[in-house]
């Protein structure tokens, strides 16, 4: 089993990647394989053209976002790891699910079904409405989403600080325990009980 950690922070080894690394410890554990995908400030935003409807692919200049698609589309379980940017996600976050939402949608939707889990990493405030932003992607993507002993997320401002705050690593480490098992869940389901079918879509276009 695999699951792949998107860390969000413009800074590669900041807080957001600290909480990443605390799950990595329970996955370790678990003996489940665990990458972690820094995005940082390359990606481009998404320019709306849905050309990805035909080509399945993103046809905005190779800044690495397809082969990105391509490992979560083999991987079983995504966290969605952010710090808080004026109570929202970071503009490479938000640039990173645009084009995975808009290139899933149009490709038979890859990532249903698989295991997915917001973080969020705050100085203060604006944690809630940052996972609030995640939960929404991951809902739409038809992910399954565990919960923890409270809402994702963790405090910190200096480089290593969310280590002092022990509620938030202790939810880390329960919501990487209970993605898991989650996960081995529906390893073990999978023979027995196969997915729903994939209806077509019916887009409701209102113009006034």
């Amino acid at each position: 089993m695999k699951i792949i950690g998107i860390n969000g922070s413009p800074r590669a080894k900041g807080n957001t990647r600290l909480a990443l690394d605390t799950m990595g410890e329970v996955f370790a554990q678990e003996g489940v394989e665990f990458d972690i995908l820094h995005i940082g400030h390359k990606l481009s935003p998404c320019s709306g053209c849905f050309r990805c409807a035909k080509t399945h692919t993103c046809t905005l200049p190779d800044d690495g976002l397809n082969a990105m698609y391509d490992q979560l589309i083999q991987a079983d379980g995504i966290i969605l790891a952010s710090p808080v940017y004026f109570a929202s996600v970071t503009s490479g976050m938000r640039c990173f699910l645009d084009r995975i939402g808009c290139i899933d949608m149009n490709n038979g939707r890859k990532l249903r079904m698989k295991v997915g889990v917001p973080v969020a990493v705050a100085r203060r405030a604006g944690a809630v409405n940052a996972v609030d932003e995640l939960f929404h992607y991951l809902n739409y993507a038809q992910m399954l989403i565990p919960g923890s002993l409270y809402w994702p997320l963790a405090f910190g401002q200096a480089p290593g600080e969310v280590a002092q705050d022990a509620e938030g690593i202790q939810t880390l480490q329960v919501l990487a325990q209970e993605m898991v098992y989650v996960m081995k869940v529906l390893d073990a389901g999978k023979a027995q009980v196969p997915l729903p079918p994939l209806p077509r879509k019916v887009y409701t276009n209102f113009v006034r």
